[in-house]
C-alpha cells in the first residue's frame, strides 16, 4: 500500500496554518473530519502564501506540489525530521535511515545512554565513534548533513532555543533511559528514570506548545505498558475500538475511543504510563497531534548505510541492564555463555526487526495525525516465546557458525508470570498505514552472528561478559540468579 497517505489532505499537514475563529477544543478529539465547522476551519499553507485562505480538504497529498511519491507513502518535501535521542541504538539507526531518503535530519542528545551502560562496567560490542566523528562520517560516506546539538532535555531554555532555530516538521522522541532493570535497582535509580522519563516529556510537550504546534510527535511507548493480561482479553492498540463495550449488572456503556487499561512491569514502564497521559492530554488540551508508539523488543544489526562504514554503525548493548533478549541471546552464544532464560521461558512478547522499526517510523513521519489527535501504533512483526527464540538463536549459532549453544532457565529476577495468554492486536501499522514486514526472523539473527563473531567484536563481547547475567531482582536482592536447569542443543 504505497500509497496509503495519498488521500490525506491539509488537516495532516504541518505546512498549514489554521486562520479560522473555531476554537477547536470545543470539538473533542479530532477526526480530521469536522464537517459541520468546514466553512470556519480556514488557513494558508506557509509554504504557499500566494494560494491565500481556503479550506484545509482543498488540497491532498497527491495533488499538492509540496508531496512527492515516496517508496513509503507520499513524502514531504524538504521535510524537517528533530530526533531526540539522537546517539542512541535506535536514534542514531533512525538519522542515517532518513537522511539517506532526503529528509532533513536534526537531534539532540546529551550521551546518557554512554554513561548508563558505562556505570553498569559495560560497554557497547558494536564499537561507536564519538558524535562528531560519526557526523563527519555521514557526510564524507551518505552526504549526510545532521544538524546536532549536546542538549539534555531537561534544559528548557536551550530545547526550546533549537526547537526555534530547526522548527521541525515531526519530532521523534527517543530521549528517555530505556531499561527495566535500571530502574530497580534501587530508590536512587527508580527516582532518576522517572523524573528524567517524565520530566522531559513534559518539557517537550510544552515546547511544542508554543513552539512548534502544527509538528506530528512520534513518542516511544513500549508494549510493557499493557503488561501481561492473565484474563486473555485482546490488548487493543492504546485504544478501545468503537464497539468495545462494558457490562456490568444490566447496564452497558461504550468503551470505544477511551485508554485501554495499564500494567507497567517495572518502575521505567510505569514512567511510559506517565508519559501516555500526559501526551493524551496534551492533545486534547493545546490540539497537539502524536502517534503513541507501543514498540516490541527492537533486535538486529542491519540497515543499509551501517554496509558503507564501520564508522557508521549503531551501538549494540548485551549488559543485563540494556541488552535487550535477541541482541543478548546471540552475544552469549558466541562466547560460549549459556542463553539466560527466566523462568519456564513460555513468557511471550512482541518482537521486530530494526530496519522494519524504522520503516513503521517512516510510515508514521509521512502520515501526520490531524490537529488534537492522539493515536496509538503496536509496533511488532511478530510474537514468540524466549524458548523459541533461543531454540532459534542456538540452531543457526550450531549449524551456520559450527558453535556449541546451551540454554540455562534462571530463577526470574523480575514479578512476572511464566505462563499466560498474550492475545495482541496490531493491525494498525499493516491495515491503516501500508506497513509490510521485510526482514524474517531467522535472516537478522544470522547477520548478527556474521557481525558479531567479527574478531575485535567477539574480543569486546569477552572482555564485558560478566555483566551480561542477571543480578537486578525486583525484590531489591543483588545477587546473580539461581540455575534452574541447563539445556543442550
Amino acid at each position: 500500500m504505497k500509497d496509503y497517505n495519498a488521500k490525506n489532505t491539509c488537516w495532516n499537514c504541518p505546512l498549514f496554518k489554521f486562520k479560522g475563529g473555531v476554537d477547536f477544543r470545543a470539538c473533542g478529539q479530532s477526526t480530521g473530519e469536522l464537517e459541520d465547522n468546514e466553512a470556519f476551519n480556514m488557513g494558508e499553507c506557509t509554504r504557499h502564501p500566494e494560494y491565500g485562505m481556503y479550506s484545509p480538504s482543498d488540497y491532498t497529498f497527491e495533488s499538492c506540489p509540496e508531496w512527492e511519491e515516496h517508496e513509503y507513502g507520499y513524502k514531504l518535501k524538504k521535510m524537517k525530521v528533530m530526533i531526540l535521542g539522537i546517539d542512541g541504538y535506535l536514534g542514531w539507526t533512525l538519522a542515517l535511515w532518513l537522511g539517506s531518503m532526503g529528509y532533513e535530519v536534526s537531534g539532540i542528545d546529551n550521551y546518557s545512554r554512554r554513561n548508563w551502560v558505562k556505570e553498569k562496567g559495560s560497554h557497547t560490542v558494536v564499537p561507536i565513534t564519538r558524535m562528531t566523528k560519526r557526523l563527519k562520517k555521514a557526510k564524507e560516506v551518505l552526504g549526510i548533513n545532521i544538524n546536532f546539538r549536546e542538549i539534555d532535555l531537561l534544559n528548557r531554555n536551550k530545547l526550546r532555543e533549537f526547537l526555534e532555530e530547526v522548527r521541525p516538521d515531526a519530532i521523534v522522541h527517543y530521549a528517555e533511559n530505556p531499561s527495566a532493570p535500571y530502574s530497580m535497582v534501587d530508590d536512587d535509580h527508580a527516582v532518576f528514570v522517572q523524573t528524567n522519563n517524565v520530566t522531559g516529556t513534559l518539557r517537550l510537550l510544552f515546547a511544542m506548545r508554543d513552539i512548534v504546534p502544527n509538528a506530528s510527535l512520534i513518542k516511544l511507548g513500549t508494549m510493557g505498558e499493557y503488561g501481561t493480561p492473565l484474563t486473555g482479553r485482546p490488548i487493543f492498540e492504546g485504544l478501545f475500538p468503537g464497539d468495545a463495550v462494558l457490562k456490568w449488572g444490566d447496564k452497558e456503556w461504550s468503551l470505544g475511543g477511551e485508554l485501554t487499561p495499564r500494567d507497567p512491569v517495572s518502575f521505567y514502564h510505569v514512567s511510559k504510563v506517565q508519559d501516555t497521559f500526559n501526551v493524551y492530554e496534551a492533545c486534547k488540551y493545546w490540539w497537539l497531534r502524536s502517534y503513541d508508539i507501543m514498540q516490541g523488543v527492537i533486535y538486529g544489526v542491519h540497515i543499509p548505510a551501517f554496509e558503507e562504514d564501520d564508522d557508521l554503525r549503531t551501538r549494540l548493548d548485551v549488559d543485563e541492564w540494556f541488552g535487550t533478549v535477541i541482541n543478548r541471546f546471540v552475544a552469549q552464544t558466541i562466547v560460549g555463555i549459556p542463553m539466560t532464560i527466566y523462568g519456564s521461558g513460555h513468557q511471550r512478547r512482541g518482537f521486530l526487526a530494526l530496519s522494519d522499526a524504522m520503516q513503521c517510523m517512516t510510515r508514521l513521519i509521512n502520515n501526520p495525525p490531524a490537529p488534537g489527535v492522539y493515536d496509538v501504533v503496536n509496533q511488532l512483526s511478530g510474537i514468540y516465546s524466549l524458548m523459541e527464540l533461543a531454540q532459534t538463536v542456538g540452531k543457526i549459532g550450531k549449524e551456520e557458525f559450527g558453535l556449541n549453544p546451551r540454554i540455562q532457565r534462571l530463577e526470574n529476577p523480575r514479578v512476572e508470570a511464566d505462563e499466560h495468554p498474550y492475545q495482541v492486536e496490531y493491525k494498525n501499522l499493516p491495515e491503516r498505514f501500508g506497513f509490510e514486514p521485510k526482514v524474517k526472523l531467522e535472516e537478522e539473527i544470522y547477520r548478527m552472528f556474521e557481525l558479531l563473531t567479527k574478531p575485535n567484536i567477539k574480543q569486546r563481547i569477552e572482555e564485558k561478559k560478566h555483566v551480561i547475567l542477571p543480578k537486578t531482582h525486583w525484590s531489591g536482592e543483588k545477587r546473580e540468579a539461581k540455575v534452574i536447569e541447563v539445556i543442550d542443543f
